[in-house]
């Protein structure tokens, strides 16, 4: 399989059809078809349409992840609360597991290190 060319083809499809939406608005055919398109390659290719930040959680068993996920909820609400001193506590758990984590506008992340 000629890896350069299919990556080259997918570029290209991302980009003609974020032009297209960008230029023409909102198009629910072709959010759909690309997103369709981009799971078959997913299934292909092995990558794709998943969140960045699970590619970087292989290695990570299913109910680690879960004691993760709780633990950045569990962060999430001291800080909501500005009980700062228990936010830093519990971030100092989730990086005992090995892991990083990283506060976006889009919630928190975390990625194996």
């Amino acid at each position: 399989m000629n890896v350069s060319s299919a990556l080259a083809l997918i570029d290209s499809m991302i980009s003609t059809a974020n032009e297209t939406l960008d230029t023409a608005g909102k198009h629910k055919l072709l959010k759909k078809e690309t997103l369709s398109n981009l799971a078959y390659i997913e299934g292909i290719l092995g990558f794709g349409v998943k969140n960045p930040f699970e590619y970087f959680q292989f290695g990570v068993d299913a109910t680690m992840k879960k004691e993760i996920d709780t633990l950045i909820a569990s962060r999430n609400i001291a800080k909501k609360e500005k009980n700062f001193e228990e936010s830093d506590k519990i971030r100092d758990e989730i990086l005992a597991f090995g892991v990083s984590i990283m506060d976006t506008p889009q919630g928190t992340f975390w990625e194996k290190v």
